[in-house]
């Protein structure tokens, strides 16, 4: 979880749609939001984020909750630096076995979510999010939309690997919220930084 001393940069950009799976490895690696925390899993999800039931019971297969399995979403409690992993199915063994409420379940032993409710306070935080597969490819595009939170560094080797990319693709960038171009991006001094990055697209407008 990031230092609360950090300064943080807005970061907005406009892109074509072509540009937007480039962001989703930034999805995969992990970003952090802020929540209302001491919410379960399902009402983080469903109630927070506006993500459909079905979607979230049929489309998401694995959920990590700080290195532990999750059958229950219901009773698998969000804190402050709280870290999410979620996945679609995955294939083999090692899916069945890691699937919420999977037969296979058993087959974990220590490694499964447990925990009270009565132990989690409730209150705002903040939590780091990593989806993965589909899952990513589906609701990341959404998120970075209504925005999240990065590491300055991470931002930074994300524009200058892409930094080509970016200039064909951009049609608009703001730093916050004064308008800008890549080699402002490239120029910016990123340490001890966290930057909000909202990406929109011609998709999503």
């Amino acid at each position: 979880m990031a230092s609360l001393d950090l300064t943080m940069q807005h970061v907005r950009l406009g892109v074509k749609a072509y540009l937007i799976p480039r962001f989703l490895n930034i999805i995969e690696r992990g970003f952090n939001l802020k929540v209302k925390t001491g919410k379960s899993i399902r009402e983080l999800f469903c109630g927070q984020f506006g993500i459909s039931d079905d979607y979230f019971d049929n489309r998401i297969q694995t959920i990590f909750l700080d290195g532990k399995a999750v059958d229950s979403t219901d009773n698998a409690w969000v804190e402050n630096g709280s870290r999410l992993a979620l996945s679609a199915a995955m294939p083999g063994l090692v899916g069945a076995t890691f699937r919420k409420g999977g037969r296979y379940a058993s087959f974990r032993g220590t490694i499964s979510y447990s925990k009270s409710k009565k132990s989690v306070a409730r209150g705002e935080g903040e939590i780091t999010l990593k989806f993965f597969n589909m899952i990513a490819k589906e609701l990341g595009p959404a998120f970075l939309q209504k925005g999240i939170i990065v590491e300055g560094k991470r931002f930074k080797d994300f524009a200058q690997r892409n930094a080509e990319d970016l200039k064909a693709g951009c049609n608009s960038i703001h730093l916050n919220d004064e308008k800008a171009d890549v080699a402002r991006l490239l120029k910016m001094n990123w340490e001890n930084t966290e930057v909000f990055l909202q990406v929109t697209s011609e998709k999503y407008d």
